[in-house]
C-alpha cells in the first residue's frame, strides 16, 4: 500500500482543509456581523456583549469536529492576544490549525493500525462522527453549548475508538 493511502495522511489533509475554510469562513462572519455600527457614538458591536454571543455554524462546525485542537490552539492564541490584542481573531486562532493536522494525524495513525483506506468501517464511523459535530453546529444549545457539546462528542467516540483499534491489523502476506 502507498504511502499517500493512508488514514494517517488523508484525514489530516481533509480535516485541515475544512477547519481551515470552514472556521475561517466563520470567524469572517463573525467579524462583519459585529463590525456593524452599533446603536450610540458609532461604536461597533465589538463593543458590547454581542461578541460573547454571536457564533456561525461554520465556525462552531470547525470547533466542534475539532475540540482537542481547538483547546491545544487557545493555549497559544491567548499570549498571542495578550502581546498584540488588535491582531484579529483568525490571526489569533490561525496556530490552531496545526493542531488540527497533528490530531488528526494521530487519529489516522490509530486507524492505520486496524484497517486499510478500502475498508468501509472506518468510513462509517468518521461520516457518523461529521454528521455528529454536524447536528452541535446547528442546534440552538447556547451561546458556549457547542463547547461542552463538542468535549462530549470526543469523549464519548473516543471511548469505542479505543477499544476498537486496539487490536492491531496482522501484518499482510
Amino acid at each position: 500500500m502507498g504511502r499517500r493511502n493512508q488514514f494517517r495522511v488523508l484525514l489530516p489533509i481533509v480535516q485541515g482543509g475544512l477547519a481551515a475554510l470552514l472556521g475561517g469562513f466563520g470567524l469572517w462572519q463573525r467579524s462583519v456581523l459585529l463590525s456593524r455600527p452599533g446603536f450610540f457614538d458609532g461604536t461597533t458591536l465589538w463593543d458590547t456583549t454581542a461578541r460573547f454571543h454571536v457564533w456561525p455554524w461554520p465556525y462552531k462546525f470547525a470547533a466542534v469536529s475539532n475540540m482537542p485542537a481547538l483547546f491545544a490552539g487557545v493555549l497559544l492564541s491567548v499570549p498571542i492576544g495578550a502581546v498584540k490584542p488588535t491582531l484579529p481573531e483568525s490571526v489569533q486562532l490561525a496556530p490552531t490549525v496545526l493542531f488540527v493536522l497533528i490530531l488528526w494525524s494521530w487519529v489516522g495513525s490509530r486507524l492505520d493500525r486496524r484497517w486499510t483506506v478500502t475498508e468501509k468501517t472506518p468510513w462509517i464511523g468518521l461520516s457518523v462522527f461529521t454528521v455528529v459535530c454536524l447536528v452541535g453546529a446547528l442546534i440552538p444549545i447556547g451561546y458556549t453549548g457547542y463547547v461542552f457539546y463538542g468535549v462530549l462528542a470526543w469523549l464519548i467516540t473516543a471511548i469505542p475508538f479505543r477499544r476498537m483499534v486496539k487490536a492491531t491489523r496482522p501484518p499482510s502476506s
